[in-house]
């Protein structure tokens, strides 16, 4: 009977491990710094590496996503599990409804300088290009008005005649804070890498992902070939 009996063997025993485990190491060292960055950039985030892309941007959004995808997740979620948080107050709509009967009045969002919101009021508009609030004047420009819902309204800053809008577009691409740019992503980036206002060397960041990556590819490997026999 004893020969049938098969010997149990210790749980993470795995002959082929150091076989493996060399093999890969050597696979991941005959690759390029390229290959290896590009290899990274997928795994990290799932996609596929945009054609002429530079080195140094494909670290940069590799860094981005491994600050940000998990708060991404997490906020997204979160919505989802909190549709319903805000309602409009009886006394908000009613000026809001207001502003569909006059075309001469404009609901108004009025930021102060003392960092509060007040609720929205109706304004009359004057000249068709200007409002007053508080005793002085703000620009009311078309391209400004936002939709909110069914009705139209302006957001304005107590200290900006101007009010709220994208207008500026240009300006904030030219100083880089544009949220869908490069530009935006790398400054993102850098602000993880640096340390005292210096930025640390771009190989240390290279080895030290390849390394996570290399760990997490190995685990995975022996987990799955472990549970499939």
């Amino acid at each position: 009977m004893g020969y049938f009996i098969r010997q149990k063997e210790p749980a993470n025993a795995n002959p082929n491990l150091d076989g493996y485990l060399l093999k890969f190491i050597k696979s991941i060292k005959e690759l390029g710094t390229s290959q290896k960055i590009d290899m990274i950039y997928k795994y990290v985030t799932q996609k596929e590496v945009p054609p002429g892309i530079t080195l140094d941007k494909k670290l940069e959004r590799i860094i981005y996503e491994q600050e940000f995808r998990e708060k991404i997740k997490d906020t997204a979620a979160f919505l989802k599990n909190n549709r319903k948080q805000f309602k409009l107050p009886w006394a908000a709509k009613s000026e809001l409804n207001k502003s569909l009967k006059n075309k001469n009045q404009i609901v108004v969002f009025f930021l102060t300088v003392t960092g509060e919101m007040e609720m929205p009021k109706l304004y009359p508009i004057y000249s068709g290009n200007m409002v007053i609030i508080r005793n002085k004047p703000y620009e009311l420009d078309p391209r400004s008005v936002w939709r909110f819902g069914k009705w139209k309204c302006l957001i304005i800053k107590e200290i900006d005649r101007r009010p709220v809008s994208n207008l500026d577009w240009d300006e904030i691409k030219k100083r880089g804070d544009a949220t869908h740019s490069d530009e935006f992503l790398i400054k993102a980036a850098m602000r993880a890498i640096q340390v005292g206002g210096q930025k640390k060397e771009m190989n240390k960041w290279v080895i030290i992902i390849i390394a996570i990556v290399v760990v997490i590819a190995l685990v995975f490997f022996f987990t799955q070939k472990s549970s499939g026999g």
